[in-house]
C-alpha cells in the first residue's frame, strides 16, 4: 500500500481528470498531469469492472502494492484505472503494466 503522503487527494484527482494526458495498456489505464516533487497517485476501480466494493478494494490495493514496489518517477500526478481484471496474479500483472505505463510519462 502507499504511503498517505504519495497518494493524491480527492482535489488532485479532479484535476488530473481535468488536465492531464491519457495513457492506455490492457488491463490498466492511467491520466497523468507534470508537477513539481515526487510522484503521486490514485486508483480507480469503477463499480461496472466489479460490483462488490469488496472486490473493487481487493483490485486497489493490487495496484496499490505494486506501485509501491516501482521505482517512481518524480513530477507526476498520476491517476491509474482498471480497466480490465487479469487472469495471472494481481500484483505482477499490474506491476509489469504500471512499469509500462510509468516509462510513457517522459
Amino acid at each position: 500500500m502507499l504511503p498517505k503522503r504519495r497518494r493524491l487527494s480527492a482535489y488532485e484527482v479532479r484535476e488530473v481528470l481535468k488536465r492531464g494526458r491519457t495513457v492506455r495498456d490492457t488491463h490498466l489505464s492511467m491520466k497523468f498531469a507534470k508537477a513539481e516533487g515526487s510522484m503521486r497517485a490514485a486508483v480507480v476501480v469503477q463499480k461496472s469492472i466489479a460490483t462488490r466494493a469488496v472486490e473493487r478494494n481487493r483490485l486497489r490495493r493490487a495496484v496499490y502494492r505494486a506501485l509501491s514496489t516501482l521505482p517512481t518517477p518524480t513530477g507526476a500526478r498520476v491517476v491509474f484505472f482498471v480497466q480490465k481484471i487479469p487472469v495471472t496474479p494481481l500484483a505482477r500483472a499490474f506491476a509489469t503494466e504500471a512499469q509500462g505505463l510509468l516509462k510513457k510519462i517522459s
